[in-house]
């Protein structure tokens, strides 16, 4: 099994999700939620794989099943009543 690795950030402004780097070479992606984001990423997977397959060092990534991590941090301030 290949597990691809996306990191991930929320734009509070936008309201969205998006890729910021990761190892699924070409990946550009955001959604409302890391399960979309997840989910696009997943589907946009074989095509970017086959795009890019020649830039891969290790072309046993290409075999399958495949698996997304999406890695994503997220902060915020609170206030509360003291």
């Amino acid at each position: 099994m290949t597990i691809w690795t996306i990191s991930a950030s929320y734009d509070d402004e936008a309201h969205v999700w998006y890729s910021t780097h990761g190892d699924v070479p070409g990946l550009n992606v955001d959604a409302e939620t890391i399960e979309l984001l997840a989910e696009k990423a997943g589907a946009m997977l074989p095509d970017l794989l086959d795009i890019h397959a020649s830039d891969l060092v290790d072309k046993e990534r290409l075999q399958g099943p495949h698996r997304i991590r999406v890695v994503a941090f997220h902060e915020r301030e609170y206030d509360v009543a003291a």
